[in-house]
């Protein structure tokens, strides 16, 4: 029997197949079609916030940019910054641009600013810039072949402000390095260099010099909370015509702080903004420890400045970046310089490690901070691109103090000038890592520092610097005189700019509009020209005191005001005829600009001293010393109470005030000798001067008004001592 079997074949597919898979397809297709619009439109609306962004800052910075007040004759007037409304065309799309402008004036009588404009006056002391750019707004999209909308389809809108000062400069916006004709946010202008002694300008080459612009920095005190701002600007000089080159605006500020611990999850603030030979370029963001401006937290104390944000967010070590350098570690240091011990160097410190250390106050002085404690900081910020951000922090690598008339005229500007660049010069081939002297890890330690006035070859010798060359004082001719400090501060260099100073250095010159060298920095012709170094007038930022104190010179050193109507470094003959050692002392870093408490224990270490000589006549008797000396500190341990603002008094004492305490010499014979300390206060609590070695003359006075917050100390008059006083709040 035959049995056939009969096999069926699977070959092709059914109608309904074919039509699922074009369905499917035709889903993924359209998925993708959206996906790739999204992008286009994600790409396009990121392009567009882009070009709006830059649009609102060039603005802006032009607006500073006025060489006069009043409206009228063909140049740029403060007075011109006006509301306004412009249509800009840029990279395919329409930008409104709304300027809304709001004048304040200072209120003296209120200590406040306000819209309303006081009787008398001709001008705003500055005004408040609120810039809307919106793009494609009403505009009209086509859909389809019939189809338009005119939705918010492609359309959007920021708002930036900010504001500009009434002081005029030509210096007062963004300037480009390139050649002429290349972009700048406004063009070239007119500079007048500063008055001496005050403005100094530092010769860069034959042509080209570097000033700071602010001989006065301004600062503003609400409590412990200042701020000091100073400009510096590069300028070139043909015969009597001065050109703007580029302006450098910093800011140093207190804040206090609420210490976080770092969380790996997500980015907390931002590496150091740091100068690279052309421009500032700011760091990025990175997981590491960060503060909480208090403001934020306690509406009590919502009395910091705005800049205390980015300040206290900011201003903090640890943590790894993607830019990070590993043969150039302090780029990414706020303090290159600082030993391995001011770190929380190990995990025992959890999510502090590689920050370095913070303090906080207590009572009996400053105290390791951890997660949560109230610490105070002290931050350098630098316009870049119109906003400030935190850089990396000033270091003072020289004093140097002068008698009143020095830096008057001519041939001493050439003398200081001189000493500077060559100091400069010097310093930049010392700490070259080439020549061996700069370690591979920078901040192991604490660098070499300028070479004296004394040290140079030849030396160079300022007035009454020496014993030799003192400066007289007579009560029948100069019976007083206005004595001066300036800093000399260098940023610390990366790898990436000493590349550039190294080219430069060597004699590979950049021509008038490109670089053919490849050194990176075209239209400079020295080294000098992009060295990060600035010289800063710090007559009423310093403390001034004199040995034997008091007699026959005395030296003023109020505490610092906030409209600068404080007086420091007045020497004035008072009775005898003697000679006097008159010293500055100004903190090397942040605090030096800021005038404000220590906020670490190293202090002392990072305070510089210059010595003037003088020689009193006088035929007056002053009283005699006994050599009983008592000296201590004076500090607060109280939040937002800055001991630095505590005055002192003396009744049978000769007592000097010094950066961080005070020191009195017991008159000879004196009878019941003491002290009064003052000017400590604060809305709402309760201050008191306490003293654990010294004992109360009478009773503590605690109020609330500054009149009323004093304590009077008996000062012993038996042997010398030290005694600390401390503002505590409440009671002793």
């Amino acid at each position: 029997m035959n049995i056939c079997t009969r096999k069926r074949g699977n070959k092709g597919f059914t109608l309904i197949e074919v039509l699922i898979g074009i369905l499917i397809f035709a889903l993924g297709m359209m998925a993708l079609a959206k996906l790739q619009g999204n992008l286009a439109r994600n790409s396009g609306d990121s392009n567009a916030r882009t070009v709006a962004t830059n649009i609102a800052e060039e603005i802006i910075e032009s607006a500073r940019v006025f060489q006069k007040i009043d409206s009228g004759g063909g140049l740029a007037a403060y007075n011109d910054i006006v509301d306004a409304t412009e249509t800009i065309t840029r990279a395919g799309n329409v930008f409104t641009v709304v300027t809304d402008v709001t004048d304040y004036y200072y209120d003296a009588v209120e200590d406040e600013f306000t819209t309303e404009v006081p009787a008398g006056v001709g001008k705003s002391d500055f005004k408040r810039i609120d810039l809307t750019v919106t793009w494609n707004s009403g505009q009209e999209f086509q859909v389809d072949a019939v189809t338009t909308t005119n939705g918010r389809l492609g359309s959007g809108s920021i708002r930036i402000s900010d504001a500009v000062s009434s002081i005029p400069s030509g210096s007062g916006g963004k300037a480009s390095l390139g050649a002429a004709g290349n972009s700048s946010y406004a063009p070239p202008v007119n500079y007048t260099p500063g008055e001496n002694p005050d403005i100094i300008s530092i010769k860069l080459g034959e042509t080209k010099f570097k000033e700071s612009t602010t001989p006065l920095p301004d600062i503003i005190r609400q409590d412990e909370i200042v701020e000091t701002k100073f400009d510096v600007v590069t300028y070139s000089q043909l015969n009597e015509d001065s050109t703007f080159l580029r302006r450098e605006e910093f800011l140093a500020v207190t804040c206090e702080c609420t210490l976080k611990g770092a969380d790996p999850d997500s980015k907390n603030g931002r590496r150091p903004t740091v100068w690279e030979g052309t421009e500032y370029t700011e760091g990025e963001f990175v997981s590491k420890p960060y503060g909480v401006s208090v403001v934020n937290e306690n509406a009590v104390s919502a009395r910091q400045s705005p800049f205390c944000n980015i300040c206290c967010r900011d201003h903090h070590d640890g943590g790894t970046g993607s830019l990070d350098n590993g043969l150039d570690p302090g780029r990414s240091r706020y303090n290159a310089f600082r030993t391995a011990d001011r770190f929380y160097y190990d995990a025992s410190f959890g999510s502090l490690q590689g920050d370095h250390k913070h303090y906080k106050r207590g009572a009996n002085g400053l105290v390791l901070a951890g997660v949560g404690d109230t610490y105070v900081e002290a931050c350098r910020l630098v316009r870049k691109d119109g906003f400030f951000q935190v850089a990396q922090d000033l270091r003072q690598e020289e004093l140097n103090s002068f008698p009143a008339d020095f830096l008057d005229g001519p041939d001493d500007i050439a003398i200081y000038s001189n000493y500077v660049t060559a100091a400069i010069e010097a310093f930049e081939f010392d700490t070259d890592p080439s020549n061996g002297e700069q370690p591979t890890n920078p901040y192991e330690t604490e660098g070499l520092g300028l070479i004296a006035p004394e040290n140079m070859v030849p030396s160079v010798v300022f007035p009454a610097s020496t014993s030799a060359n003192r400066t007289v004082m007579s009560s029948r001719g100069l019976a007083e005189q206005q004595l001066r400090a300036r800093g000399i501060y260098v940023d610390y260099m990366s790898d990436e700019l000493r590349k550039k100073v190294n080219c430069l250095e060597k004699g590979f010159k950049a021509s008038v509009d490109f670089d053919p060298a490849g050194c990176g920095v075209p239209n400079v012709n020295s080294a000098l020209e992009i060295i990060p170094f600035y010289d800063v007038q710090l007559t009423w930022l310093a403390r001034w005191n004199e040995n034997p104190t008091n007699y026959p010179i005395s030296v003023s050193n109020d505490p610092i005001a906030n409209d600068n109507s404080h007086s420091r470094g007045l020497a004035k003959v008072t009775d005898g005829y003697n000679t006097t050692e008159i010293s500055s002392f100004v903190h090397k870093g942040n605090l030096g600009l800021t005038g404000t408490d220590p906020i670490d224990p190293d202090y002392n270490i990072d305070e510089a001293e210059y010595v003037l000589h003088a020689i009193a006549v006088d035929y007056g008797t002053p009283p005699l010393p006994s050599g009983i000396t008592i000296s201590g500190t004076i500090r607060s341990a109280v939040g937002f109470v800055d001991a630095s603002l505590v005055k002192i008094d003396a009744t049978g004492a000769q007592c000097d005030r010094t950066n961080t305490g005070y020191t009195c010499v017991i008159d000879d014979g004196a009878n019941n000798p003491r002290i009064r300390v003052y000017n400590y206060f604060r809305q709402g609590m309760d201050l008191y001067g306490c003293a654990s070695e010294l004992t109360i003359h009478g009773t503590e006075h605690s109020g609330d008004n500054p009149v009323n917050n004093w304590t009077d100390f008996n000062l012993p008059d038996a042997s010398s001592s030290t005694a600390d006083i401390i503002i505590k709040l409440n009671s002793c």
